[in-house]
């Protein structure tokens, strides 16, 4: 019985290690995944989940107070099957977004529950007897978990703050050649053929966003596009402070987490519209209307 505790609690283990790594290789991913469910101003707790799923992984590896881990596993998988089922059914949530980028882990709603099932399991008997096998935490197991940690926490902060490098038309572009109407835009902005457009797409907690407006706003009163349209989550306080403090002159539309999701979820982003088609676009703080221009000019 004490070889199958440990064999049971290092292939939990290892599944929340790779679960919790997984997130924090696109750590804005998981916290944008986060705000979908409607949980904007707490979007930050990504980091602290990424965490705990790392630090529960490596308890269970090392058998360290079996039982206690083991009760805390079964806890965090209960909420997040919870909460993946709440998002399925009634948000049309179909990628639970369990394992981060490693999308061939990410797979359909019944093999994402017959995986938590085994995983209760397995969890189960760990926390049912693990007074049984107890491993003491020692010394090159204490500077192992604080090294993984350490790793974890400079990835996530890395993937978290995203990328300070502006992207024209790189290879992270979706929409880049398509017509408005055959893209996700088609379902916020009409266009005409005879103007121009920059279609910003932001978030109002968003410092990258936030240090894009002044530039911004330039777009339009400069003639770099006829016209400006910015597309933002709904957020009542954060739209209140947005006004006050920058006094746009374009008009922001509001869209709620499952909407404006389905267009980027990536922020800031914007596409650069003539001819009814997305000639470019943008990721990461956005440029002045010089440096657009003459990039434009570029790539012509």
């Amino acid at each position: 019985m004490k070889r199958r505790i440990r064999i049971y609690a290092i292939i939990a283990g290892i599944v929340f290690l790779i679960s919790g790594f997984g997130k924090a290789l696109a750590t804005a991913d998981f916290s944008h995944l986060i705000i979908r469910y409607g949980l904007q101003t707490v979007s930050w707790i990504a980091v602290l989940i990424i965490g705990v799923e790392i630090i529960v992984g490596l308890l269970l590896v090392f058998h360290i107070r079996l039982k206690e881990t083991g009760f805390t596993a079964i806890v965090l998988l209960t909420a997040f099957t919870l909460i993946y089922a709440y998002g399925y059914f009634f948000m049309d949530m179909e990628d639970c977004g369990c394992f981060g980028p490693v999308s061939v882990l990410n797979t359909s709603f019944a093999f994402t529950l017959t995986r938590n099932a085994v995983l209760f399991y397995l969890l189960i008997y760990v926390w049912k007897n693990g007074r049984r096998t107890v491993s003491s935490l020692t010394g090159w197991k204490i500077m192992f978990i604080t090294a993984v940690l350490c790793a974890a926490s400079f990835i996530s902060g890395l993937t978290y703050t995203g990328d300070d490098m502006i992207y024209f038309g790189s290879r992270k572009s979706q929409y880049t050649g398509k017509s408005v109407q055959n893209s996700a835009l088609g379902d916020f902005v009409s266009t005409s053929k005879d103007s121009t457009y920059l279609v910003f797409a932001f978030i109002y907690s968003c410092p990258h966003c936030l240090n894009s407006i002044e530039n911004l706003k330039q777009y339009e009163a400069s003639g770099t596009v006829d016209k400006v349209i910015a597309l933002s989550l709904k957020d009542s306080v954060g739209e209140k402070f947005f006004i006050n403090t920058f006094q746009p002159g374009f008009t922001v539309q509001t869209y709620d987490p499952q909407t404006l999701l389905q267009l980027t979820n990536s922020f800031p982003t914007a596409y650069y519209i003539k001819n009814d088609t997305v000639k470019l676009e943008i990721h990461g703080e956005l440029p002045c209307g010089y440096v657009f221009l003459r990039q434009l000019r570029k790539m012509r």
